[in-house]
């Protein structure tokens, strides 16, 4: 590997912000260069009604934390901002089964739950990982789902809490840095408010800016934020021009830059890496990218649905609190959204079958108590690939089995959960209407792997053919998880970064 010693890293979330601190680490000048904003915990929303801080639109006035991008064959949230989706996922760490990494599409040639066991204990001591704390009561969400394992027969044994890299100490009470020997931010313990989602205004999640991007910040790396890539271009005798323009509607209009690298790690998530290569392909800046790239794009085969009952309660706690395993390749996990949060009633529809009778059951007023969601992932075998087709990236479907709008072992789930709340189940308008599959969690796209006909980098997260060009973002993972995948690209990255020299 040539050890140039001035790195650019294209989007700041797992896979960048490892970028970032691992390679100051070792004497590299690391740029960051992000497409969304800064933001200190105060700034983020209260409720769903602000908008113009949860939702990414920035010709509209809108500069928060979430990207809503729809296809034809897909509807996909996607993070932004400095510390990419950790802003706005629920903070959920999955290890995956040792068997997802034996399904099709893993490089063989490596022993990837062997490798990566040692960098998701790393992972996990960075992001602050823990056991989420369950409320008590049989008659909160944690408890009602508790019981439809118990009833469900074997599955009963796979309920438990999940692990989230959020801060529990005392209820809002502020501390000093208790994971860095000081070296971090304070950290203030959660208040079971449930808006991990909107971002999390208390300072109890473990987003990337409280420990990654913080500590590489300390060592020197600099982040510029409102800062969009849209062209790589290899430099005669080595090395990397990085063009960018102005990002956000808050940038007054100006020139774009362009940032001299020596390497370049590309971090810009499954969906922004894809679609930065397949425009540099089509300008003629990246000749001999492999062929699979936009290929092996993943949905994590998610599908999400709800509960709703007048009565019910779901109980106070963090965003994603327990799960459990409706078969062998399907897991469930309790959704809560928090008070105040009844503008998203507007976008439930009834699964088929409940009619006008289920329309009155909703409980809009207080949508966020009444409501549980369950966000379910199964871990099969399917794809999606992407194209540039007038300049904007497209989907379409791969040979083999189709991404699911529905999932029957989810549905039954929320069945049973509706039974036990005298509630009623829905899907979502985009599923149920339009069959039209949804994710939270793309991967794929630019897949690992060491044959170039099948990997755009190899194992060592280096793009074939340009071997100063990385990628450490979800894009590289080859196989739907069936699980939360922060975890696993943090591992990733960090199994690729160990092996880098020092500048």
């Amino acid at each position: 590997m040539a050890a140039g010693g001035e790195v650019v890293v294209v989007g700041s979330g797992f896979g960048g912000a490892v970028a970032a601190l691992r390679l100051a680490e070792k004497g590299y000048r690391v740029t960051v260069l992000e497409a969304g904003r800064r933001f200190a915990d105060a700034d983020f929303a209260d409720s769903p009604w602000q908008a113009h801080r949860v939702l990414w639109a920035p010709r509209l006035g809108l500069t928060g934390i979430v990207r809503v991008r729809v296809r034809r064959h897909l509807l996909a949230l996607t993070g932004i901002g400095v510390g990419g989706g950790s802003l706005a996922y629920a903070g959920v760490h999955h290890r995956p089964a040792a068997e997802v990494f034996r399904r099709p599409g893993w490089d063989r040639t490596v022993d990837w739950a062997a490798e990566l066991a040692p960098f998701y204990a790393l992972a996990e001591r960075m992001l602050g990982t823990a056991p989420v704390p369950l409320p008590a009561g049989a008659d909160t969400g944690d408890g009602v789902l508790g019981r439809v394992a118990a009833d469900g027969g074997p599955a009963g044994a796979s309920f438990r809490p999940v692990r989230a890299g959020v801060y529990f100490g005392a209820p809002g009470r502020p501390v000093p840095d208790p994971y860095f020997a000081g070296r971090g931010p304070e950290r203030t313990g959660c208040t079971g408010c449930a808006r991990c989602v909107l971002g999390c205004r208390v300072g109890a999640k473990n987003t990337l800016m409280k420990n990654y991007l913080h500590l590489a910040e300390r060592l020197g790396a600099r982040i510029r934020p409102l800062t969009s890539v849209i062209g790589l271009v290899p430099r005669p005798g080595g090395g990397w021009l990085v063009r960018t323009v102005p990002g956000g509607a808050l940038v007054p209009r100006r020139r774009g830059a362009t940032f001299r690298a020596d390497q370049v790690v590309l971090a810009a998530g499954a969906w922004g890496t894809a679609e930065l290569l397949h425009r540099c392909r089509a300008a003629g800046t990246l000749p001999g990218l492999s062929a699979a790239l936009g290929s092996r794009t993943l949905t994590n085969r998610e599908v999400l649905l709800a509960v709703s009952a007048p009565g019910f309660d779901v109980g106070p706690g963090v965003a994603v609190s327990s799960e459990l395993r409706a078969d062998d390749v399907t897991l469930v996990q309790l959704c809560r959204v928090g008070g105040g949060s009844h503008p998203l009633a507007a976008l439930l529809c009834p699964l088929p079958g409940g009619g006008a009778r289920a329309l009155r059951r909703w409980p809009v007023r207080h949508f966020g108590g009444r409501t549980a969601l369950l966000l379910a992932m199964e871990a099969r075998e399917s794809a999606l690939t992407s194209r540039l087709r007038h300049g904007r990236l497209v989907l379409v479907p791969a040979d083999g089995p189709r991404e699911p709008a529905r999932l029957p072992a989810a549905e039954a789930a929320a069945r049973s959960f509706a039974e036990r709340v005298a509630g009623s189940a829905y899907g979502w308008w985009w599923n149920t209407l339009l069959g039209l599959p949804f994710t939270a969690h793309l991967l794929g796209g630019c897949p690992i792997g060491t044959d170039p006909s099948t990997g755009v980098v190899d194992t060592g997260h280096r793009v074939h053919g340009h071997p100063t060009l990385h990628i450490t973002d979800a894009s590289v993972v080859p196989a739907n998880l069936g699980c939360n995948p922060a975890l696993t690209v943090t591992a990733l990255a960090e199994r690729a970064f160990a092996a880098w020299p020092a500048a």
